[in-house]
């Protein structure tokens, strides 16, 4: 983000939000439940079968989905973007494709426990993409700029925008990715099995709709402001870039899920205290990024360049509303435990209906603080009701006090950061840092011996 925010303008930078807001939705719609299907079944005698079947399945979803996007990416252009960008429109199709089908062999390596892999492989996209979009975003240009590439060359690459080289980069790390799982795939031994693809989607529907209204949560403003503001793509990229701040708070979420979901699976039959636990500390440990955050937000905005710093607005918003979709994700226990896997597409449905109501209210009146609070109640309903309904059909005995305590603590220093100004600038970091072993000092007093005991275990 700090790089992309130096090098596009806002009004490209808001274009590429845009893109990977609709990747996001898309991707889990061609995924289609696979890979929570893949854990549910994978512990089944035919699992080369199970394997290849979704495999399969998903190459040929991914085939059609690029087939479709080529096709239509004229319209699609001319629809919502003003007939720009339609290559692009096309890479998006790939990057699809491509990273849906290596979701499953990311998901058995988290089956299978082998977290050096799977972090190496994933790293190795991260870096490509990293090297790429500097190649064509900061070394090309100047190698243009400096003659050292020949007018033909230059006259090529600078056809190109920066939003198709930001795509570009992307599918070549998905590549890449794809390149380390290709002697596994050739190895299987199973064969196709349409029984298997129709018993998994008839278990993760649920988990379909629940990933769609997800991911329409998390990306609809993205959507939408381009859409309801006159000066659109600018306050998105505005938004998203102080939206990336909290990535902190989303990366904490994202490891917690792909470390649960596998952990819960495979554990079913530990005691419920277990689950109360997870859910104690995952709670104090967000709160912590989230005091973390606002009070050190004068030294992360040297991410941001000065237009985009009236955006900051939205960042305890935001973060808010990554915890709560935390907490929402594991309340979802209950009904994946005991097979009530309609429940999560309910809340998933209520959520998005919440969130695209708000978002067309309060984006035309106030703009992105509009659509952060709307996220925030969409996510915070989402958790509420799957409390409720969780009491009901498989009670955890959840440390409902202690939570309290963490979230009346954590808002109580935030507002005491906001309100005392301290102008010297080794007292003012002090108070920070003292604000925040100050909840260090509150959690580790709320535990006692639960929390002696959960570190030992």
């Amino acid at each position: 983000m700090p790089f992309y925010i130096r090098v596009l303008s806002p009004e490209e930078y808001g274009v590429v939000i845009n893109f990977y807001s609709f990747i996001s939705i898309l991707l889990v719609i061609f995924t289609y439940g696979m890979e929570t299907g893949f854990f549910r079944f994978s512990k089944s005698e035919r699992f080369s079968s199970v394997y290849t079947s979704i495999l399969s399945s998903l190459s040929v979803s991914g085939f059609l989905l690029i087939i479709i996007i080529t096709f239509s990416s004229d319209f699609l252009s001319h629809v919502l973007y003003d007939g720009q960008f339609r290559i692009s429109i096309i890479l998006v199709g790939w990057i699809i494709a491509i990273d849906a089908f290596i979701s499953i062999p990311f998901a058995n390596l988290r089956l299978n426990n082998k977290a050096i892999r799977f972090g190496i492989i994933r790293l190795s996209g991260i870096f490509s993409n990293i090297f790429f979009n500097l190649f064509f975003l900061l070394l090309i240009p100047y190698l243009i700029k400096n003659e050292f590439i020949g007018k033909p060359y230059a006259i090529f690459f600078e056809s190109g925008t920066g939003v198709f080289y930001i795509l570009l980069s992307n599918l070549i790390s998905s590549l890449l990715m794809f390149s380390f799982f290709i002697t596994e795939i050739l190895r299987l031994k199973g064969t196709f099995d349409k029984s298997i693809v129709i018993s998994i989607i008839n278990y993760s529907w649920p988990f379909i709709i629940v990933g769609i209204t997800g991911m329409i949560i998390q990306n609809s403003d993205k959507i939408l402001i381009p859409i309801l503001r006159t000066d659109g793509f600018n306050e998105l990229a505005v938004y998203a870039a102080n939206f990336k701040i909290g990535i902190l708070m989303t990366l904490f979420t994202q490891s917690f899920r792909f470390a649960f979901e596998p952990y819960f699976f495979k554990n079913s039959d530990k005691g419920l205290s277990s689950y109360a636990l997870i859910m104690d500390y995952f709670i104090a440990f967000g709160l912590f990024i989230f005091l973390g955050v606002n009070i050190f937000q004068e030294l992360i905005n040297i991410l941001l360049t000065e237009e985009y710093l009236y955006g900051n607005v939205v960042i305890p918003v935001i973060l808010m509303a990554q915890l709560f979709y935390g907490i929402y994700f594991n309340l979802s226990l209950w009904y994946k435990l005991t097979d009530k896997t309609y429940f999560g597409a309910i809340f998933g449905i209520l959520g998005t209906i919440i969130t695209l109501s708000l978002n067309f209210i309060t984006i035309p009146i106030f703009g992105m603080i509009g659509a952060a609070y709307s996220m925030l109640f969409g996510y915070g309903l989402m958790a509420l009701f799957s409390a409720l309904y969780g009491n009901k059909y498989f009670p955890v005995p959840y440390p409902l006090k202690k939570i309290l305590l963490y979230f009346v603590a954590a808002l109580v220093l935030y507002i005491i950061n906001k309100l005392v100004v301290i102008d010297f600038y080794l007292f003012r970091y002090l108070f920070k840092i003292t604000i925040l072993f100050v909840f260090i000092a509150i959690f580790v007093l709320l535990q006692r011996k639960s929390g002696i005991k959960f570190l030992k275990s």
